[in-house]
């Protein structure tokens, strides 16, 4: 019986051996000519998220050793529903293409499509509503780290990229104390906050903390403005601390504006006016002005993110697919447009990204900075944000917000290791640290 089955299984194996090189032939995506941002390249794709199921506003982190999954969505507006296929790219920690090959660090096939979707329902903007959910039953990924979702088309032998997204995989095996203190900064117009944390030794053989251990921390999944490379300033055999005066600052800047536009019929808070032109609805917030100057004022914000909230149906179930799309004006009012710098929108809603799809023009007859935006209903988060034109510092959050000790923000912690000898980024903590509920 046994020399029956012998061949058999060998035809198995070299069947499956031809199919993985039949597949990596016809897959002709190169990792290094990728960049490992969250981006959206193609402009009728919208509300591009990837959270984790049930909390539109959490962060895109899994750990390794758990059932969950995150929830990858978008729409693709007033057009057929087209072939959308993803990979996955495993990244070093400072978002960089890793060494890893994909076999190495995924079970199941490099390449796969998106195959659900729903058209929307009864809006005036037609969309389609893909989901993706990570890992699936297609594809599985077996190592901590940092990783890139590829999302791209294919037309012959051109692949063409979409979007990219980032998020980690975590196995928490040390334990670490953090803590969100007030920070002495030399900016004296600003208040800052910094993370103080300390990592017990216990769990991982660390021999050479600075070369085998990267944090990096994120201010309310701000990218732009993470801090990486951090150093230790006390080692000892039971512990590695981190606590800097200056090191780890983060401008603590203020609450981030609302609006939020859910019902279509009725002005709601901060929105000024409604108006249908078919197919479009224009929806005008009220006139923003500088906070620079005002008290802090508490406000229960997400932290730049946003929700997706509809009352169009009795039945409120599915607002991915019954929820309105509308352009929204934002409008900044300020006397004078200001040399040399840039004003941008900046939040989850343009991508915290600074570029020209975020950036304000100076209206003289209004006097304002103003932008339009297509959104789809719900409840948003945003500020503006400053960039000098000149040495094209990183964005002043705080020129039109001000900036206040008291205000809420989260700081996420990532702790990755390398251990001596090998080829990856582990990440082997990753953590939420509130500067209010300490």
């Amino acid at each position: 019986m046994l020399t029956i089955l012998m061949p058999y299984r060998k035809q198995l194996f070299l069947l499956s051996v031809a199919l993985m090189l039949i597949n990596s032939e016809v897959f002709s995506i190169n990792p290094d000519s990728i960049a490992c941002i969250d981006k959206v390249y193609e402009k009728n794709l919208k509300t591009v998220r990837l959270h984790p199921p049930d909390w539109e506003e959490g962060y895109p982190v899994l750990d390794l050793n758990s059932d969950n999954y995150l929830l990858f969505n978008f729409d693709q507006i007033e057009s057929p529903a087209e072939n959308y296929y993803y990979t996955f790219i495993h990244c070093t920690y400072n978002w960089q293409p890793s060494n890893l090959m994909f076999f190495e660090y995924a079970d199941g096939f490099e390449e796969n499509e998106i195959l659900d979707y729903e058209e929307s329902q009864s809006t005036f903007i037609p969309y389609t509503h893909f989901t993706l959910e990570i890992p699936n039953r297609d594809v599985n990924l077996t190592k901590s780290g940092n990783y890139l979702l590829v999302v791209y088309s294919k037309n012959d032998d051109d692949v063409k990229i979409l979007v990219t997204r980032r998020f980690m995989i975590y196995e928490n095996i040390v334990e670490v104390s953090g803590r969100v203190n007030p920070c002495i900064a030399s900016d004296y117009r600003k208040a800052y906050q910094k993370l103080d944390f300390t990592v017990m030794r216990k769990g991982v053989n660390i021999y050479d903390a600075q070369s085998e251990l990267k944090p990096v921390i994120i201010q309310n999944y701000q990218w732009d403005n993470a801090i990486m490379d951090v150093t230790h300033n006390y080692i000892d055999n039971e512990k590695i601390s981190y606590e800097w005066d200056e090191k780890t600052c983060f401008d603590a800047s203020n609450e981030y504006r609302y609006f939020n536009f859910n019902n279509l019929e009725l002005n709601s808070e901060r929105v000024e006016n409604i108006e249908f032109k078919k197919p479009y609805y224009y929806i005008s917030l009220t006139k923003d002005k500088s906070e620079l100057f005002s008290p802090y004022r508490s406000i229960e914000d997400i932290n730049g993110s946003y929700v997706i909230r509809t009352n169009r149906f009795a039945n409120k179930d599915f607002p991915e697919i019954q929820s309105e799309y509308a352009i929204v004006n934002f409008k900044l009012e300020y006397n004078t447009p200001i040399n040399n710098a840039d004003i941008y929108l900046y939040g989850d809603l343009t991508g915290y990204e600074i570029n020209e799809d975020s950036k304000l023009l100076y209206n003289l007859e209004t006097r304002c900075y103003e932008k339009l935006l297509f959104l789809k209903q719900g409840y948003y988060n945003y500020r503006y944000v400053l960039v000098n034109r000149d040495n094209h510092q990183e964005a002043d959050h705080s020129f039109f917000e001000g900036s206040h000790q008291q205000t809420e923000n989260n700081y996420m912690l990532l702790l990755y290791y390398r251990e001596i000898g090998s080829s990856f980024d582990r990440l082997i903590y990753f953590s939420v640290f509130n500067s209010v509920n300490k």
